[in-house]
């Protein structure tokens, strides 16, 4: 076994024995020198031994130990430079170990911040577009396999524009964030609340049991939105138009799904604003803000 050969197998079992992140660098830096320093001078010592052995073995039993002290004495100075050379080269070799780890976790981070950015809405961390759809196709999936009804709501907020415009993007910001809070407790936490874009919200209700059932959490969406909201130290409140489609009576795909929900959304939004028109006063306006939901 080498010098250099010895020094790394004891460090190497050193490195196994305990986590490089909890590791003492004093310890470990005189573990080296020692090591070092105990490779070779055991090398040393057996090479010398064995050319002192050859030398003068027929001479004087004296003078063989004489030479053989004497090169002891000069190998610690002989072997520095070399032992000095292997810890550099194991440093070096540690370091750049540390440094692959320390790149491989950074680069890891910025997979998972990608990906996470990609499928997630970066203001209101809400499930976008694809993700919605991606999640949307294994519920259609397993609501196939079981026999089973899914719901999909397509929530439209009625009077967002008109808080961008009084109070600032900012304020609209900041209300589009607080919705969603609102809107993920309203529903069970196996159900996805999504952004579909601007003030456009959809959610994906899996294993209702039919239409009535999505009925009724839909009128706790509207509930949910239409809470007064703090802004800018006033109490904001908006209105919201709700449609709903229904596994598989509305449809048997993702696009599907949404289309048909969207479709109900717009005929709720022209059913309300036709009741309006005709007065809050009239009894087709009366029976209109009763089942708006």
């Amino acid at each position: 076994m080498t010098v250099l050969s010895l020094a790394t197998w004891a460090l190497g079992r050193r490195a196994r024995a305990s986590s490089p992140a909890g590791r003492d660098l004093r310890a470990d830096l005189a573990l080296r020198r020692g090591l070092g320093w105990a490779a070779a001078a055991g090398g040393a010592f057996a090479v010398l031994l064995a050319a002192a052995g050859a030398a003068f073995g027929d001479r004087p039993t004296v003078v063989g130990a004489l030479v053989l002290v004497a090169a002891l004495a000069v190998a610690p100075l002989s072997f520095r430079g070399l032992a000095t050379r292997v810890l550099a080269r194991l440093d070096a070799a540690v370091a750049e170990r540390d440094g692959l780890q320390a790149e491989l976790a950074a680069a890891l981070r910025a997979k998972a911040e990608l990906s996470d950015r990609a499928y997630h809405d970066e203001l209101t961390g809400l499930p976008n577009r694809g993700l919605l759809h991606d999640r949307l196709g294994l519920a259609i999936a397993h609501a196939y396999r079981q026999a089973s009804h899914l719901a999909v709501l397509f929530v439209d907020l009625d009077d967002f524009k008109a808080v961008n415009d009084s109070l600032g993007h900012g304020s609209g910001d900041r209300l589009l964030v607080d919705l969603a809070t609102r809107l993920r407790r309203s529903v069970r936490a196996g159900d996805t609340v999504a952004r579909f874009g601007g003030d456009e919200f959809v959610v994906l209700l899996d294993g209702v049991s039919g239409a009535e059932d999505a009925a009724h959490v839909a009128a706790k969406v509207l509930e949910a939105v239409r809470a007064p909201f703090r802004l800018e130290g006033h109490g904001v409140s908006i209105g919201a138009s709700v449609g709903v489609s229904v596994y598989p009576a509305d449809g048997t795909s993702p696009d599907a799904l949404v289309r048909s929900a969207d479709a109900a959304m717009y005929r709720d939004k022209h059913r309300r604003a036709q009741a309006l028109a005709r007065g809050p006063g009239s009894p087709k306006a009366r029976d209109d803000k009763r089942g708006d939901t």
